[in-house]
């Protein structure tokens, strides 16, 4: 019997973030006597022992902040001639994928996949500058190039966007169908009231998400509507800076932190309302679930549009625009209905999970064909 094809996935940790969760929803509906991940990560994850359970191998090692330049390159090229045998290897870093790509070409791996899930980076001044040098030498090193929407090929490859492979993100479309028993339970876990009004956040802590912004406009928001609450979930190296933040405006008894949790489509019953001023997103997977559990958003225009199902749930506003962004929470709270889609729609925009699995499997053994 033919031994499964292993992927190595280059990320920084398998945590709940867009890209951790992400590639869990295909790995665990995977055949995984056909296909198996393995990853090369910087530190440990929330998704690790599951992933040890799938069959997937972890390896680590130190990030480019821990070992600067020279040693990060130094422990690429000593993993890779270590494990020469994988056919494909799949970088999911943007522009730092230059490194391991780099380090793969040289050491002999076939099949190397650079994928971009950004819309645009946050780095300013000199750092800016060294990452677009970085993105403009990855053509030289990948021999495939995917992203999560054509915003995001258009971001990373430029001039190559158009040979960039659009992979979409599937969801479990019975998780995120909007179910009032499911939010009743919710909100009585958390103690909350029905004429509460509940503004939630799903993501890691990082600056990309720009929580402070995000708990300015809460604060903005209870002067006018003071029954209302701010619940996110998530955890990321931010966290002591969040917390910090809800204490300096004293809102602690209206802001639930709850951590990294597995049943996010529960939580997203719980909302009333979907904020998202990230600073720069390819397409945030979680928009696409809001939106299947009917839940209005308003995000941030330098979102992929294409997260928009057309259903009427999806609002941009331009981040400087705070005044924009609290009209656009007040008309959230005046208009409180739920409107939960029909998971057709889902279907036909391509995010069915079982359709997603069988492209990607697919997708890999052409790669792996193509490799040898």
């Amino acid at each position: 019997m033919e031994s499964a094809l292993r992927i190595l996935h280059v990320v920084e940790s398998m945590n709940q973030s867009e890209v951790g969760t992400m590639l869990m929803n295909v790995y665990r509906n995977l055949d995984r006597s056909k296909v198996q991940f393995d990853f090369l990560t910087n530190e440990e994850g929330d998704y690790d022992q599951e992933i040890q359970q799938l069959g997937g191998l972890i390896y680590r090692i130190p990030s480019i902040k821990e070992a600067g330049i020279t040693g990060y390159r130094k422990s690429l090229r000593q993993f890779f001639k270590g494990h020469r045998f994988y056919i494909v290897m799949h970088s999911h870093i943007d522009q730092m994928s230059i490194y391991p790509l780099r380090a793969a070409k040289r050491t002999g791996i076939p099949v190397r996949v650079a994928h971009s899930h950004r819309t645009k980076g946050n780095a300013t001044g000199t750092v800016k500058m060294l990452d677009e040098i970085a993105s403009s030498l990855i053509p030289l090193y990948a021999t495939h190039f995917f992203a999560s929407s054509p915003e995001a090929a258009e971001w990373l490859f430029k001039r190559r966007a158009n040979q960039a492979e659009i992979m979409f993100k599937a969801i479990d479309l019975e998780r995120f169908c909007y179910s009032h028993s499911l939010r009743e339970q919710g909100r009585q876990e958390l103690g909350i009231i029905d004429k509460e009004f509940v503004i939630g956040h799903i993501g890691r802590f990082t600056a990309q998400k720009n929580y402070h912004y995000l708990i300015e406009l809460f604060v903005g928001f209870r002067r006018r509507i003071p029954q209302s609450k701010l619940i996110l979930v998530g955890d990321g190296p931010l966290r002591a800076e969040i917390e910090a933040k809800v204490k300096q405006y004293r809102i602690q008894d209206h802001v639930i932190l709850l951590g990294a949790k597995e049943d996010l489509g529960k939580w997203l019953q719980v909302f009333d309302l979907f904020i998202f001023p990230s600073l720069s997103e390819g397409l945030p997977l979680t928009l696409v679930e809001a939106q299947g559990a009917g839940l209005p958003i308003i995000a941030s225009d330098s979102i992929s549009k294409e997260v928009d199902l057309g259903v009427g749930l999806v609002q941009f506003i331009p981040i400087d625009n705070k005044r924009k962004w609290l009209e656009a929470m007040y008309a959230a709270y005046e208009n409180k209905a739920r409107n939960p889609i029909a998971p057709e729609i889902l279907i036909n925009k391509g995010y069915d999970l079982e359709q997603v699995v069988h492209q990607t499997e697919q997708t890999y053994l052409q790669l792996r064909d193509d490799g040898i």
